[in-house]
C-alpha cells in the first residue's frame, strides 16, 4: 500500500476474548472525526455502565491531517490505550474508533498480561471487520485545447488519474482527480504536453 492510502472500517465489528476470568469486549466503528470518535465511546460507556474500565483509541485524516489520542481508562500507565492505538496503526487503519471494554474477573493479569490482553481483543476485532482503501487525492483543472485531449486522456489512463467534468469553451477546462501518490508524475506529464502544444496546457489544484 503506497503512503498516501490507508483503510477504513466501512460498518462496526466486534469481538470479544477471555482471559483468566475478565472479559475484553472490543468494539471498532467508522468515525471521520474525533468528535465521531468520542460519540462511540460515550454510547459504549451507557451500553456497558457496569463495566471495570472503558479503554479505548482512534485515528482520523490521514497524512498531515492524521489525529490520534488513546486513554487507559484507569488501567496501569501505557497497558490499554497505546497498544489498541498501536494496532490500529499496524494495519494501517485510520478514520475509526476501537474501544475495549473490560469486565475485571478477580484475577490482576500484570501489566504484561494486560497489554498482550488489549492488544489481543483490539487486532480481533480489527481481524474481523470489512475494511476499505482509501487514498488521499487532490482535484485540479485542466485547461487545454481541444487536440490535445486524446494526450490527456492517455496520461490520466496510465497514471490512474479520473477524469471528471469537462467545460468547453475556446477551451477544454477538465476537472481531474489525482492521487497524491502520482501527483509529481502527472504534472511532468502535463508539463511536457505543454511544451507540445506551446504553453497552451494549463493547470491549477481547484
Amino acid at each position: 500500500m503506497d503512503p498516501w492510502s490507508y483503510l477504513a472500517p466501512e460498518s462496526a465489528s466486534s469481538a470479544e476474548l477471555k482471559e483468566q476470568g475478565s472479559r475484553f469486549i472490543a468494539h471498532l466503528a467508522p468515525a471521520g472525526s474525533p468528535v465521531a470518535a468520542l460519540a462511540l465511546l460515550e454510547s459504549l460507556r451507557k451500553r456497558y455502565h457496569d463495566a471495570t474500565h472503558h479503554c479505548w483509541a482512534y485515528r482520523t485524516g490521514w497524512g498531515e491531517d492524521l489525529q490520534s489520542r488513546s486513554s487507559d481508562d484507569g488501567e496501569p500507565s501505557h497497558t490499554a490505550g497505546e497498544p489498541i492505538l498501536k494496532s490500529l496503526e499496524e494495519k494501517v487503519v485510520s478514520d475509526a474508533a476501537l474501544v475495549v471494554v473490560r469486565y475485571f474477573g478477580g484475577v490482576k493479569l500484570g501489566t504484561g498480561g494486560l497489554v498482550r490482553a488489549y492488544r489481543t481483543a483490539a487486532r480481533m476485532a480489527i481481524e474481523g471487520a470489512r475494511l476499505g482503501q482509501r487514498t488521499l487525492t487532490e482535484e485540479w483543472l485542466v485547461t487545454l485545447p481541444y487536440g490535445a485531449q486524446g494526450s490527456l486522456h492517455h496520461a490520466a489512463e496510465a497514471l490512474g488519474v479520473t477524469l471528471g467534468e469537462q467545460a468547453f469553451a475556446e477551451d477544454v477546462t477538465v476537472s481531474v482527480r489525482v492521487s497524491r501518490g502520482v501527483a509529481v508524475a502527472f504534472a511532468a506529464r502535463l508539463e511536457r504536453l505543454c511544451e507540445q502544444w506551446k504553453g497552451a496546457v494549463r493547470w491549477k489544484s481547484k
